[in-house]
């Protein structure tokens, strides 16, 4: 009886001592996972900083080198072109030679950017300064979404992805904020460039501190979905290999889905001041605060977005739910219907709900490599995807442009929500094609 005892009490024991390392163990993978959003999440803040590096410093460049706006703006589509192509190209070499070699290398270039726009003795140098940070720039979107996928829990990917767009968003908001108070504080904006090279070097250090977590991150073979068929490991991984990912209908569905909606966002970013003056009368304050609405309602929606993802699992029908309002939005804005007072409330509601898809937009990426190509796809998928992003908002002001000087303010907004609506349908074509293939 004793001895039925004593066995019973060494079970608990032996439970208690297992549970208690699972929990441990639990607790020390939280706690990596959290930092690697945090250092991802910096990264990226840094990538959206160096957008906005050089706009802000016109008012100083463009005085001492005698441009134009046409000049400096040339400067600026130069980086979009070559961030937007080497997004496609940096994916594959994320894909091939690891995430954390990539992130080094292009946190490196924005680096050498900073400074080389620094010491410019012509602007004609900030020519290759600009091709220089758009390559820096391109690496980031592959290179962490194949870190998030690979190495952080699947129950935890909508909050990295949210912190990792927030921080984002927060990179876009501080850029024009110190580069122009460095240069208004220092009169120099040679020194607010060289502190934009100062911050990438730190953050590089950041990343270097973080080797072994990045290392680890990097070689993590994510656990889960197979491709589809019976495919084994080894299979599902060269499955995912060269440029097999062009061949299928969903990774196409998806860069559409980026085109999409960052061609009605350009729509909005490049001429929202001037459309809700003209449509509305307002003031150029008020029109300019109308975007301010909106990226503050695209932030709380994006935080709002991971819990929502974590709670509904079809991504597809949550960015749909999400964007059809946002469409909306749009088209109570171009029908007037509800006065000026409405501008500020509708544009933080159309941000809201572009903000709430976001989480699951990156999930319906990720889902899709794993359903059709296996998981040495992440780099190269989300850097093509991420391409239609650059695409579109290169394409808008030359489209939503013409539209404006022919005095067809409200068209503009009607062509910011009709895109979004053939968002929807790229969303819900992607979910239609992997239920099918989860089917098959």
């Amino acid at each position: 009886m004793l001895h039925n005892e004593d066995e019973q009490k060494s079970e608990d024991e032996r439970k208690k001592q297992t549970v208690g390392v699972v929990e441990a163990d639990e607790a020390k993978a939280r706690r990596r996972d959290f930092t690697l959003m945090a250092v991802l999440g910096v990264a990226h803040g840094l990538s959206h900083f160096f957008h906005l590096v050089i706009p802000p410093l016109f008012p100083w460049i463009m005085p001492e080198f005698g441009t134009s706006f046409a000049q400096m703006g040339s400067v600026m589509t130069l980086f979009f072109i070559t961030s937007s192509l080497g997004q496609a190209a940096s994916g594959v070499l994320v894909d091939r030679f690891g995430a954390r070699v990539c992130l080094y290398a292009g946190v490196g270039l924005l680096t050498a950017a900073g400074f080389l726009f620094s010491l410019a003795p012509g602007w004609l140098w900030f020519y290759p300064a600009a091709a220089m940070a758009g390559l820096g720039n391109s690496v980031f979107h592959p290179a962490d979404y194949s870190i998030m996928n690979r190495a952080i829990k699947r129950e935890r990917l909508p909050k990295a992805f949210s912190v990792h767009s927030v921080v984002g968003n927060i990179g876009w908001a501080a850029a024009p904020v110190l580069m122009a108070g460095i240069a208004s504080a220092t009169g120099s904006w040679r020194a607010a460039a060289a502190t934009a090279g100062v911050l990438a070097a730190l953050v590089l250090a950041l990343l270097v501190f973080h080797h072994e977590l990045l290392a680890h991150a990097s070689a993590v073979k994510p656990a889960a979905q197979k491709a589809v068929g019976p495919k084994s490991e080894e299979e599902e991984q060269e499955k995912g290999g060269g440029f097999a990912f062009l061949a299928v209908a969903a990774v196409w569905l998806c860069f559409f889905f980026f085109f999409f909606n960052s061609f009605a966002f350009g729509t909005l970013q490049n001429f929202a001041p001037s459309i809700f003056r003209s449509v509305y009368g307002l003031s150029l304050e008020v029109s300019t605060a109308s975007l301010t609405a909106y990226i503050v309602g695209s932030t709380i929606g994006i935080l709002l977005g991971a819990s929502v993802a974590e709670r509904f699992q079809k991504s597809d029908r949550v960015i749909a739910c999400s964007m059809t309002m946002s469409a909306v939005m749009a088209l109570l804005l171009a029908s007037t219907a509800l006065g000026p007072v409405s501008v500020l409330p509708l544009m933080a509601l159309m941000g809201l709900g572009v903000g709430i898809s976001t989480p699951s937009r990156d999930l319906l990426i990720g889902g899709t490599c794993r359903s059709f190509l296996g998981t040495n796809s992440f780099g190269r998928v989300y850097g093509f995807t991420y391409c239609g992003m650059d695409v579109g908002q290169t394409l808008a002001p030359l489209v939503a442009g013409p539209l404006l000087d022919a005095g067809h303010y409200s068209l503009a907004l009607v062509l910011a929500a009709a895109l979004q609506v053939c968002a929807v349908g790229t969303a819900l074509g992607v979910g239609r094609s992997r239920r099918g293939a989860a089917q098959a």
